[in-house]
């Protein structure tokens, strides 16, 4: 069977705004040729895909069975198109990015700063989330690519080849917190302080807890819960809370002066970020170009 993409658009529209009315004048057409449109692609699939009622247009079970084939198809055509007027100079082209915060820190924004150099006219929307949230947007083409701490493939989802890198975490305390008599603890020591970190079913929420685990030692109880960054900082050099991040995260702080680490045998863990993008579909230029530099920043981040 063969699809009209202009079809699939017209129905994608009456799905989206639930009335022939208003997907008529989103599309710039009147109803009754909008009508004409779906009553094409009916004839063509050979069953009905919408059932007329008083709140307007409702799926039948061929409608539902179409909508997911049509989005996909206009996706790819979307991006397909994008990357024919790239070539021929008619447009810049966007990169959709998705990261989480420790992502964000200070890999990604080297990365951002090069491929930039390289693709000034390349607009970037970049947003921030933790990995469910990232997944379910990359999941519905809503980002291009996900940058986040490794997680397990899905039957959607893939890690792009020759992308990961590693980051150490530390135990950070304000400047001013009551010494351990230097500059060291033990993780029973730290079960009587007061924690702030990322929410539950993050993976570096479940890392800290599984670290513990190990050592046969109760979960640190977790005061604050936030994923914001800032905020979690801001706990730890002014209102003598601990944490357990990144060094790129708190690095201008440690250089103020407002944090300090602790050396914490046990906490002295290597965490791993990677790529990842849709296993099905075609991937748009922008994105396959800013994979080139992750991958080179990669490298070159490599231990020799």
């Amino acid at each position: 069977m063969t699809y009209n993409l202009n079809e699939l658009r017209a129905f994608l529209a009456v799905l989206d705004e639930g009335s022939l009315g208003k997907a008529a004048d989103r599309m710039s057409l009147t109803q009754p040729a909008l009508s004409r449109i779906i009553k094409r692609l009916e004839a063509a699939v050979g069953e009905p895909l919408f059932e007329r009622h008083s709140g307007g247009m409702r799926l039948t079970a061929y409608g539902k069975a179409l909508a997911p084939h049509a989005q996909l198809l206009c996706r790819e055509e979307k991006i397909a198109r994008d990357e024919m007027n790239r070539m021929r100079g008619l447009a810049t082209g966007a990169l959709r990015l998705g990261v989480t915060a420790g992502a964000s820190a200070l890999f990604i924004p080297k990365a951002l700063e090069t491929f930039l150099e390289k693709w000034p006219g390349i607009a970037i929307d970049v947003v921030e989330g933790i990995w469910d949230e990232l997944a379910t947007a990359l999941e519905n083409y809503q980002v291009d690519l996900v940058i986040a701490p490794e997680a397990p493939e899905t039957a959607s989802i893939v890690s792009a080849r020759n992308c990961a890198w590693q980051e150490n975490m530390n135990v950070v305390v304000g400047a001013g917190h009551p010494p351990y008599g230097g500059a060291s603890a033990t993780m029973e020591a730290l079960l009587a302080e007061r924690w702030c970190f990322v929410p539950p079913r993050t993976e570096p929420h479940n890392r800290l807890m599984s670290l513990f685990k190990a050592r046969g030692l109760p979960a640190p109880v977790i005061a604050v819960s936030s994923t914001s960054i800032p905020l979690i900082k801001s706990l730890v050099a002014y209102s003598g809370f601990v944490s357990w991040l990144t060094r790129p995260m708190y690095g201008a702080e440690l250089k103020a002066g407002l944090i300090r680490e602790l050396r914490v045998d046990g906490l002295d863990h290597e965490r791993s970020f990677s790529a990842y993008h849709r296993r099905e579909g075609i991937l748009p230029g922008p994105a396959v170009r800013f994979l080139d530099e992750i991958r080179t920043l990669a490298r070159a981040s490599a231990p020799r």
